[in-house]
């Protein structure tokens, strides 16, 4: 009885500590997604902790130019929803906060898998937490391939090999990514890459690693795709795939329950496998790359205790298990990933495709935080898009990609060198 006594007083206590507090949370969750986040935090975390929240649905696109804007003029949120691969470069700008600064940090990083931690750190600092995972797998028209007497692909030889047997067909091919449009080029990119063991960066982060040869083997393989095997550059996927014109899709797993939703007559007539992989030494290297969102603190925050219970509890996987669950349910029937331990195991798809889901998220690997890596993929978007559209040599215009991403790069660490030496 007397543990009880004290168990009440320490939750009585805690609530306390946080009464009449508010935390401001910007997501880009809207809708259904944005209803369920809503309803969660007003009937489970709210009457849990006594912490009120405020929750603001701001478009992915413009969160980051508007937390800039907001940080300069000293009204930004608590917490912020925001890309992975922008943490770094709003965490050095001083925007957001050094979670390693709370005593408990180390137990909050424990519960999510690793590999997405490596993009939101550098240094020592820890910028956000990840949230929403998607990883890259091969979506195929099971139907009409077994029609037209063909497997899908294991590796991208094979893709070539399909792509002139799905062209005699009047049929294509796609690669699917969502993000922002100056870094979708690069993510694309970075399967091709990290299968030719290579990176986009030297191991210290201060230049570019794209004038090797293994580099240029990766963006010639790259490249070819859309050269040699007419990989279409752009295509309304949600018409085309249901339609079959666009048979074979290399897209992030996300799409997998946009295609139940829009396309139910087609249940049972396509299938997903993993990423394309390249061949070496007798085995498939099948490693892909996630493009993923992320909880951040801004470092202007006034309720930062109160905003770090909410940002674990955000990420915890009896919160991320429960959303996964709900959003299933809705309407919309979502089928989503978060990167909180244990949550994978209990992923609502059939059981022969979480069987595809946990080799693609063993084989994830995440680019890492380099300052200045944001702006400076636009050099390897600049580089794909003169190969492509304009038949320029493949090794001239990543010699120069490379040339001018080391310059960005450099630029960017001296003038952010106070931030960084403080990391």
């Amino acid at each position: 009885m007397k543990k009880v006594l004290v168990l009440l007083m320490v939750l009585l206590l805690s609530c306390s500590l946080f009464a009449a507090q508010k935390v401001v949370l910007w997501t880009w969750y809207e809708g259904v997604l944005g209803g369920i986040l809503r309803d969660l935090i007003k009937n489970d975390f709210t009457p849990n902790t006594g912490i009120e929240v405020e929750v603001i649905t701001v478009p992915i696109q413009d969160i980051t130019s508007k937390l800039i804007m907001a940080h300069i003029g000293g009204v930004a949120p608590d917490l912020v929803e925001i890309y992975s691969n922008q943490a770094v470069e709003l965490g050095v700008r001083g925007a957001l906060y050094d979670l390693k600064e709370f005593k408990d940090a180390e137990t909050a990083i424990q519960a999510v898998y690793p590999q997405f931690l490596t993009q939101l750190s550098y240094g020592k600092a820890l910028f956000a937490l990840p949230g929403e995972i998607n990883w890259l797998w091969t979506f195929y028209r099971s139907d009409l391939f077994q029609e037209y007497g063909l497997e899908p692909p294991e590796s991208w030889d094979d893709v070539k090999v399909l792509a002139s047997k799905l062209l005699a067909r009047k049929r294509c091919m796609y690669y699917d990514q969502v993000g922002d449009a100056s870094t979708i080029s690069a993510t694309k990119f970075l399967p091709f890459l990290f299968q030719n063991g290579s990176d986009l960066y030297n191991a210290k982060g201060d230049a570019s690693y794209l004038d090797t040869p293994a580099s240029l083997k990766a963006f010639k393989d790259f490249c070819s795709l859309y050269t040699e095997s007419k990989m279409l550059m752009e295509d309304p996927i949600n018409t085309t795939f249901p339609s079959g014109e666009t048979p074979l899709l290399f897209a992030q797993v996300w799409r997998y329950s946009v295609f139940e939703r829009i396309a139910p007559q087609l249940q049972g007539q396509w299938s997903v496998i993993e990423f394309p992989g390249t061949k070496k030494d007798g085995k498939i290297d099948h490693t892909n790359t996630s493009h993923g969102l992320s909880w951040s603190m801004t470092a202007s925050s006034n309720n930062k205790e109160a905003a770090w219970v909410l940002l674990k509890w955000l990420v915890s996987s009896k919160t991320t298990g429960r959303f996964m669950l709900l959003a299933n349910q809705s309407t919309e029937k979502w089928r989503l990933f978060f990167a909180s331990k244990d949550t994978l195991d209990n992923a609502l798809f059939p059981e022969k495709h979480l069987a595809v889901a946990k080799k693609g998220m063993a084989n994830c690997r995440i680019q890492r935080a380099v300052i200045g890596g944001y702006v400076a993929d636009r050099y390897l978007d600049f580089a794909f898009h003169r190969v492509v559209i304009q038949k320029e040599d493949p090794e001239t215009v990543l010699k120069q990609a490379a040339k001018e991403s080391t310059l960005e790069i450099q630029k960017k660490l001296k003038e952010f060198a106070r931030f960084i030496n403080k990391l």
